[in-house]
């Protein structure tokens, strides 16, 4: 089974996105030092990793999604699709 590759932003959205993914049901879970959590979906694997390299990690295909901000993806001249 393909699994959805979601980049977490690490520092301070982290805090927020797991929240945001809580509130929509998905449990995730930091352990320690690991930059891959655990989430109670099986079709989806997290990564943690900072939000001014996420959408470059979209864009080559590293991650299928992630959340950063606008202004990353701006300054990073990323080819990604926005979903606001």
């Amino acid at each position: 089974m393909k699994r959805l590759k979601l980049g977490i932003p690490k520092g301070s959205l982290q805090h927020a996105t797991l929240n945001l993914f809580e509130k929509s049901g998905w449990k995730i879970s930091v352990n320690g030092r690991s930059y891959f959590p655990d989430i109670n979906d099986e079709e989806l694997e997290c990564t943690i990793c900072r939000a001014q390299e996420m959408s470059r990690y979209v864009e080559n295909g590293t991650l299928d999604a992630g959340l950063t901000g606008k202004d990353w993806i701006e300054e990073n001249m990323s080819d990604v699709l926005v979903v606001e």
